[in-house]
């Protein structure tokens, strides 16, 4: 596995080259934006661990610009900006993952190979519909490079939907997984106000919808296009 890593603090640099390196991973290294970008762009890594905070192009800035030329390596953010803003703007932007620097070296470790692993489609965790993609694991909900923000209850919701794909789910099922509860108890209105909250979050801005009503009976996850 050959993962490019760019940090422009020589000490961490070096620590993360020596932690991937001691796990067989071939490691290439820039400390500036713009020599990350050209290699980024000129070479194949299976990863791309970027700083945000760069001499020359900044993270964000890479990262717009390799989706941009639909290149598609998995990056990793590795940050010390903990503000909530830089991790949505980072993911939006089409980053994958978003690990902050107080991080141990096992942590490293783990995500590095969660991000690839699931680049190689190796999860069982990850269901899609239409550019509708939803990481089980990591609770990520995408429709296309777009990250979407869920409540617990809408994120449940819309993981028994995409787990029946194309099938009707019963509003029985969405209550009891949701709240643990009959249709009966929770009663309907609170459910279709979750699903109402849902289907803008997922469809809303988009031509074709996905989540579909069927009426007396549930609703249904269903690319239509």
């Amino acid at each position: 596995m050959k993962v490019l890593i760019v940090e422009d603090h020589q000490d961490l640099l070096d620590i993360m080259q020596i932690t991937l390196s001691s796990h067989k991973f071939i490691v290439d290294t820039a400390t500036d934006g713009d020599t990350a970008f050209d290699k980024a762009k000129d070479n194949k890594y299976d990863l791309i661990l970027l700083d945000l905070t760069l001499p020359g192009k900044s993270g964000f800035e890479i990262i717009a610009a390799l989706r941009s030329m639909q290149i598609d390596t998995p990056i990793l953010v590795v940050s010390g900006r903990a503000m909530v803003e830089d991790r949505i703007k980072a993911l939006n932007l089409g980053a994958d993952d978003y690990l902050l620097k107080d991080f141990s070296h096992q942590e490293l470790l783990a995500r590095v190979k969660s991000v690839i692993r699931r680049s190689k489609g190796d999860s069982k965790n990850i269901y899609t519909c239409g550019n509708l993609t939803v990481n089980l694991s990591d609770m990520v909900v995408r429709r296309g490079p777009q990250l979407i923000m869920l409540t617990k209850k809408e994120f449940i919701l819309l993981t028994e939907l995409i787990r029946r794909k194309g099938k009707t789910t019963p509003y029985e099922v969405l209550t009891q997984a949701a709240w643990g509860q009959s249709p009966e108890q929770v009663g309907s209105n609170k459910l279709n106000v979750h699903l109402r909250a849902l289907r803008n979050k997922v469809d809303q801005g988009h031509s074709h919808k996905l989540i579909h009503t069927h009426r007396g009976f549930g609703y249904k996850l269903e690319d239509q296009s």
